[in-house]
């Protein structure tokens, strides 16, 4: 699966939900579609950094049987 990230973080403190893709190129597209700085942003904050980030995902029973001792 893969995530847009913002500075890193797939979620972040006041998002209580994100966006998966099942393909890269969506997520690359979608953040390409976001990028125009929109009028009402302050012009002096420097510009969060998006990315698409890839993750393999597992079902939580097998996360709890095999790799939480590894966490």
């Amino acid at each position: 699966m893969f995530f847009q990230c913002t500075n890193k973080k797939v979620i972040e403190a006041n998002v209580r939900m994100t966006n998966a893709y099942q393909h890269r190129e969506d997520a690359e597209q979608n953040i390409f579609d976001r990028a125009i700085r929109k009028e009402w942003e302050p012009k002096d904050k420097p510009v969060p950094v998006e990315t698409v980030e890839g993750f393999y995902l597992v079902h939580e029973s097998l996360f709890e049987e095999i790799l939480k001792k590894h966490t």
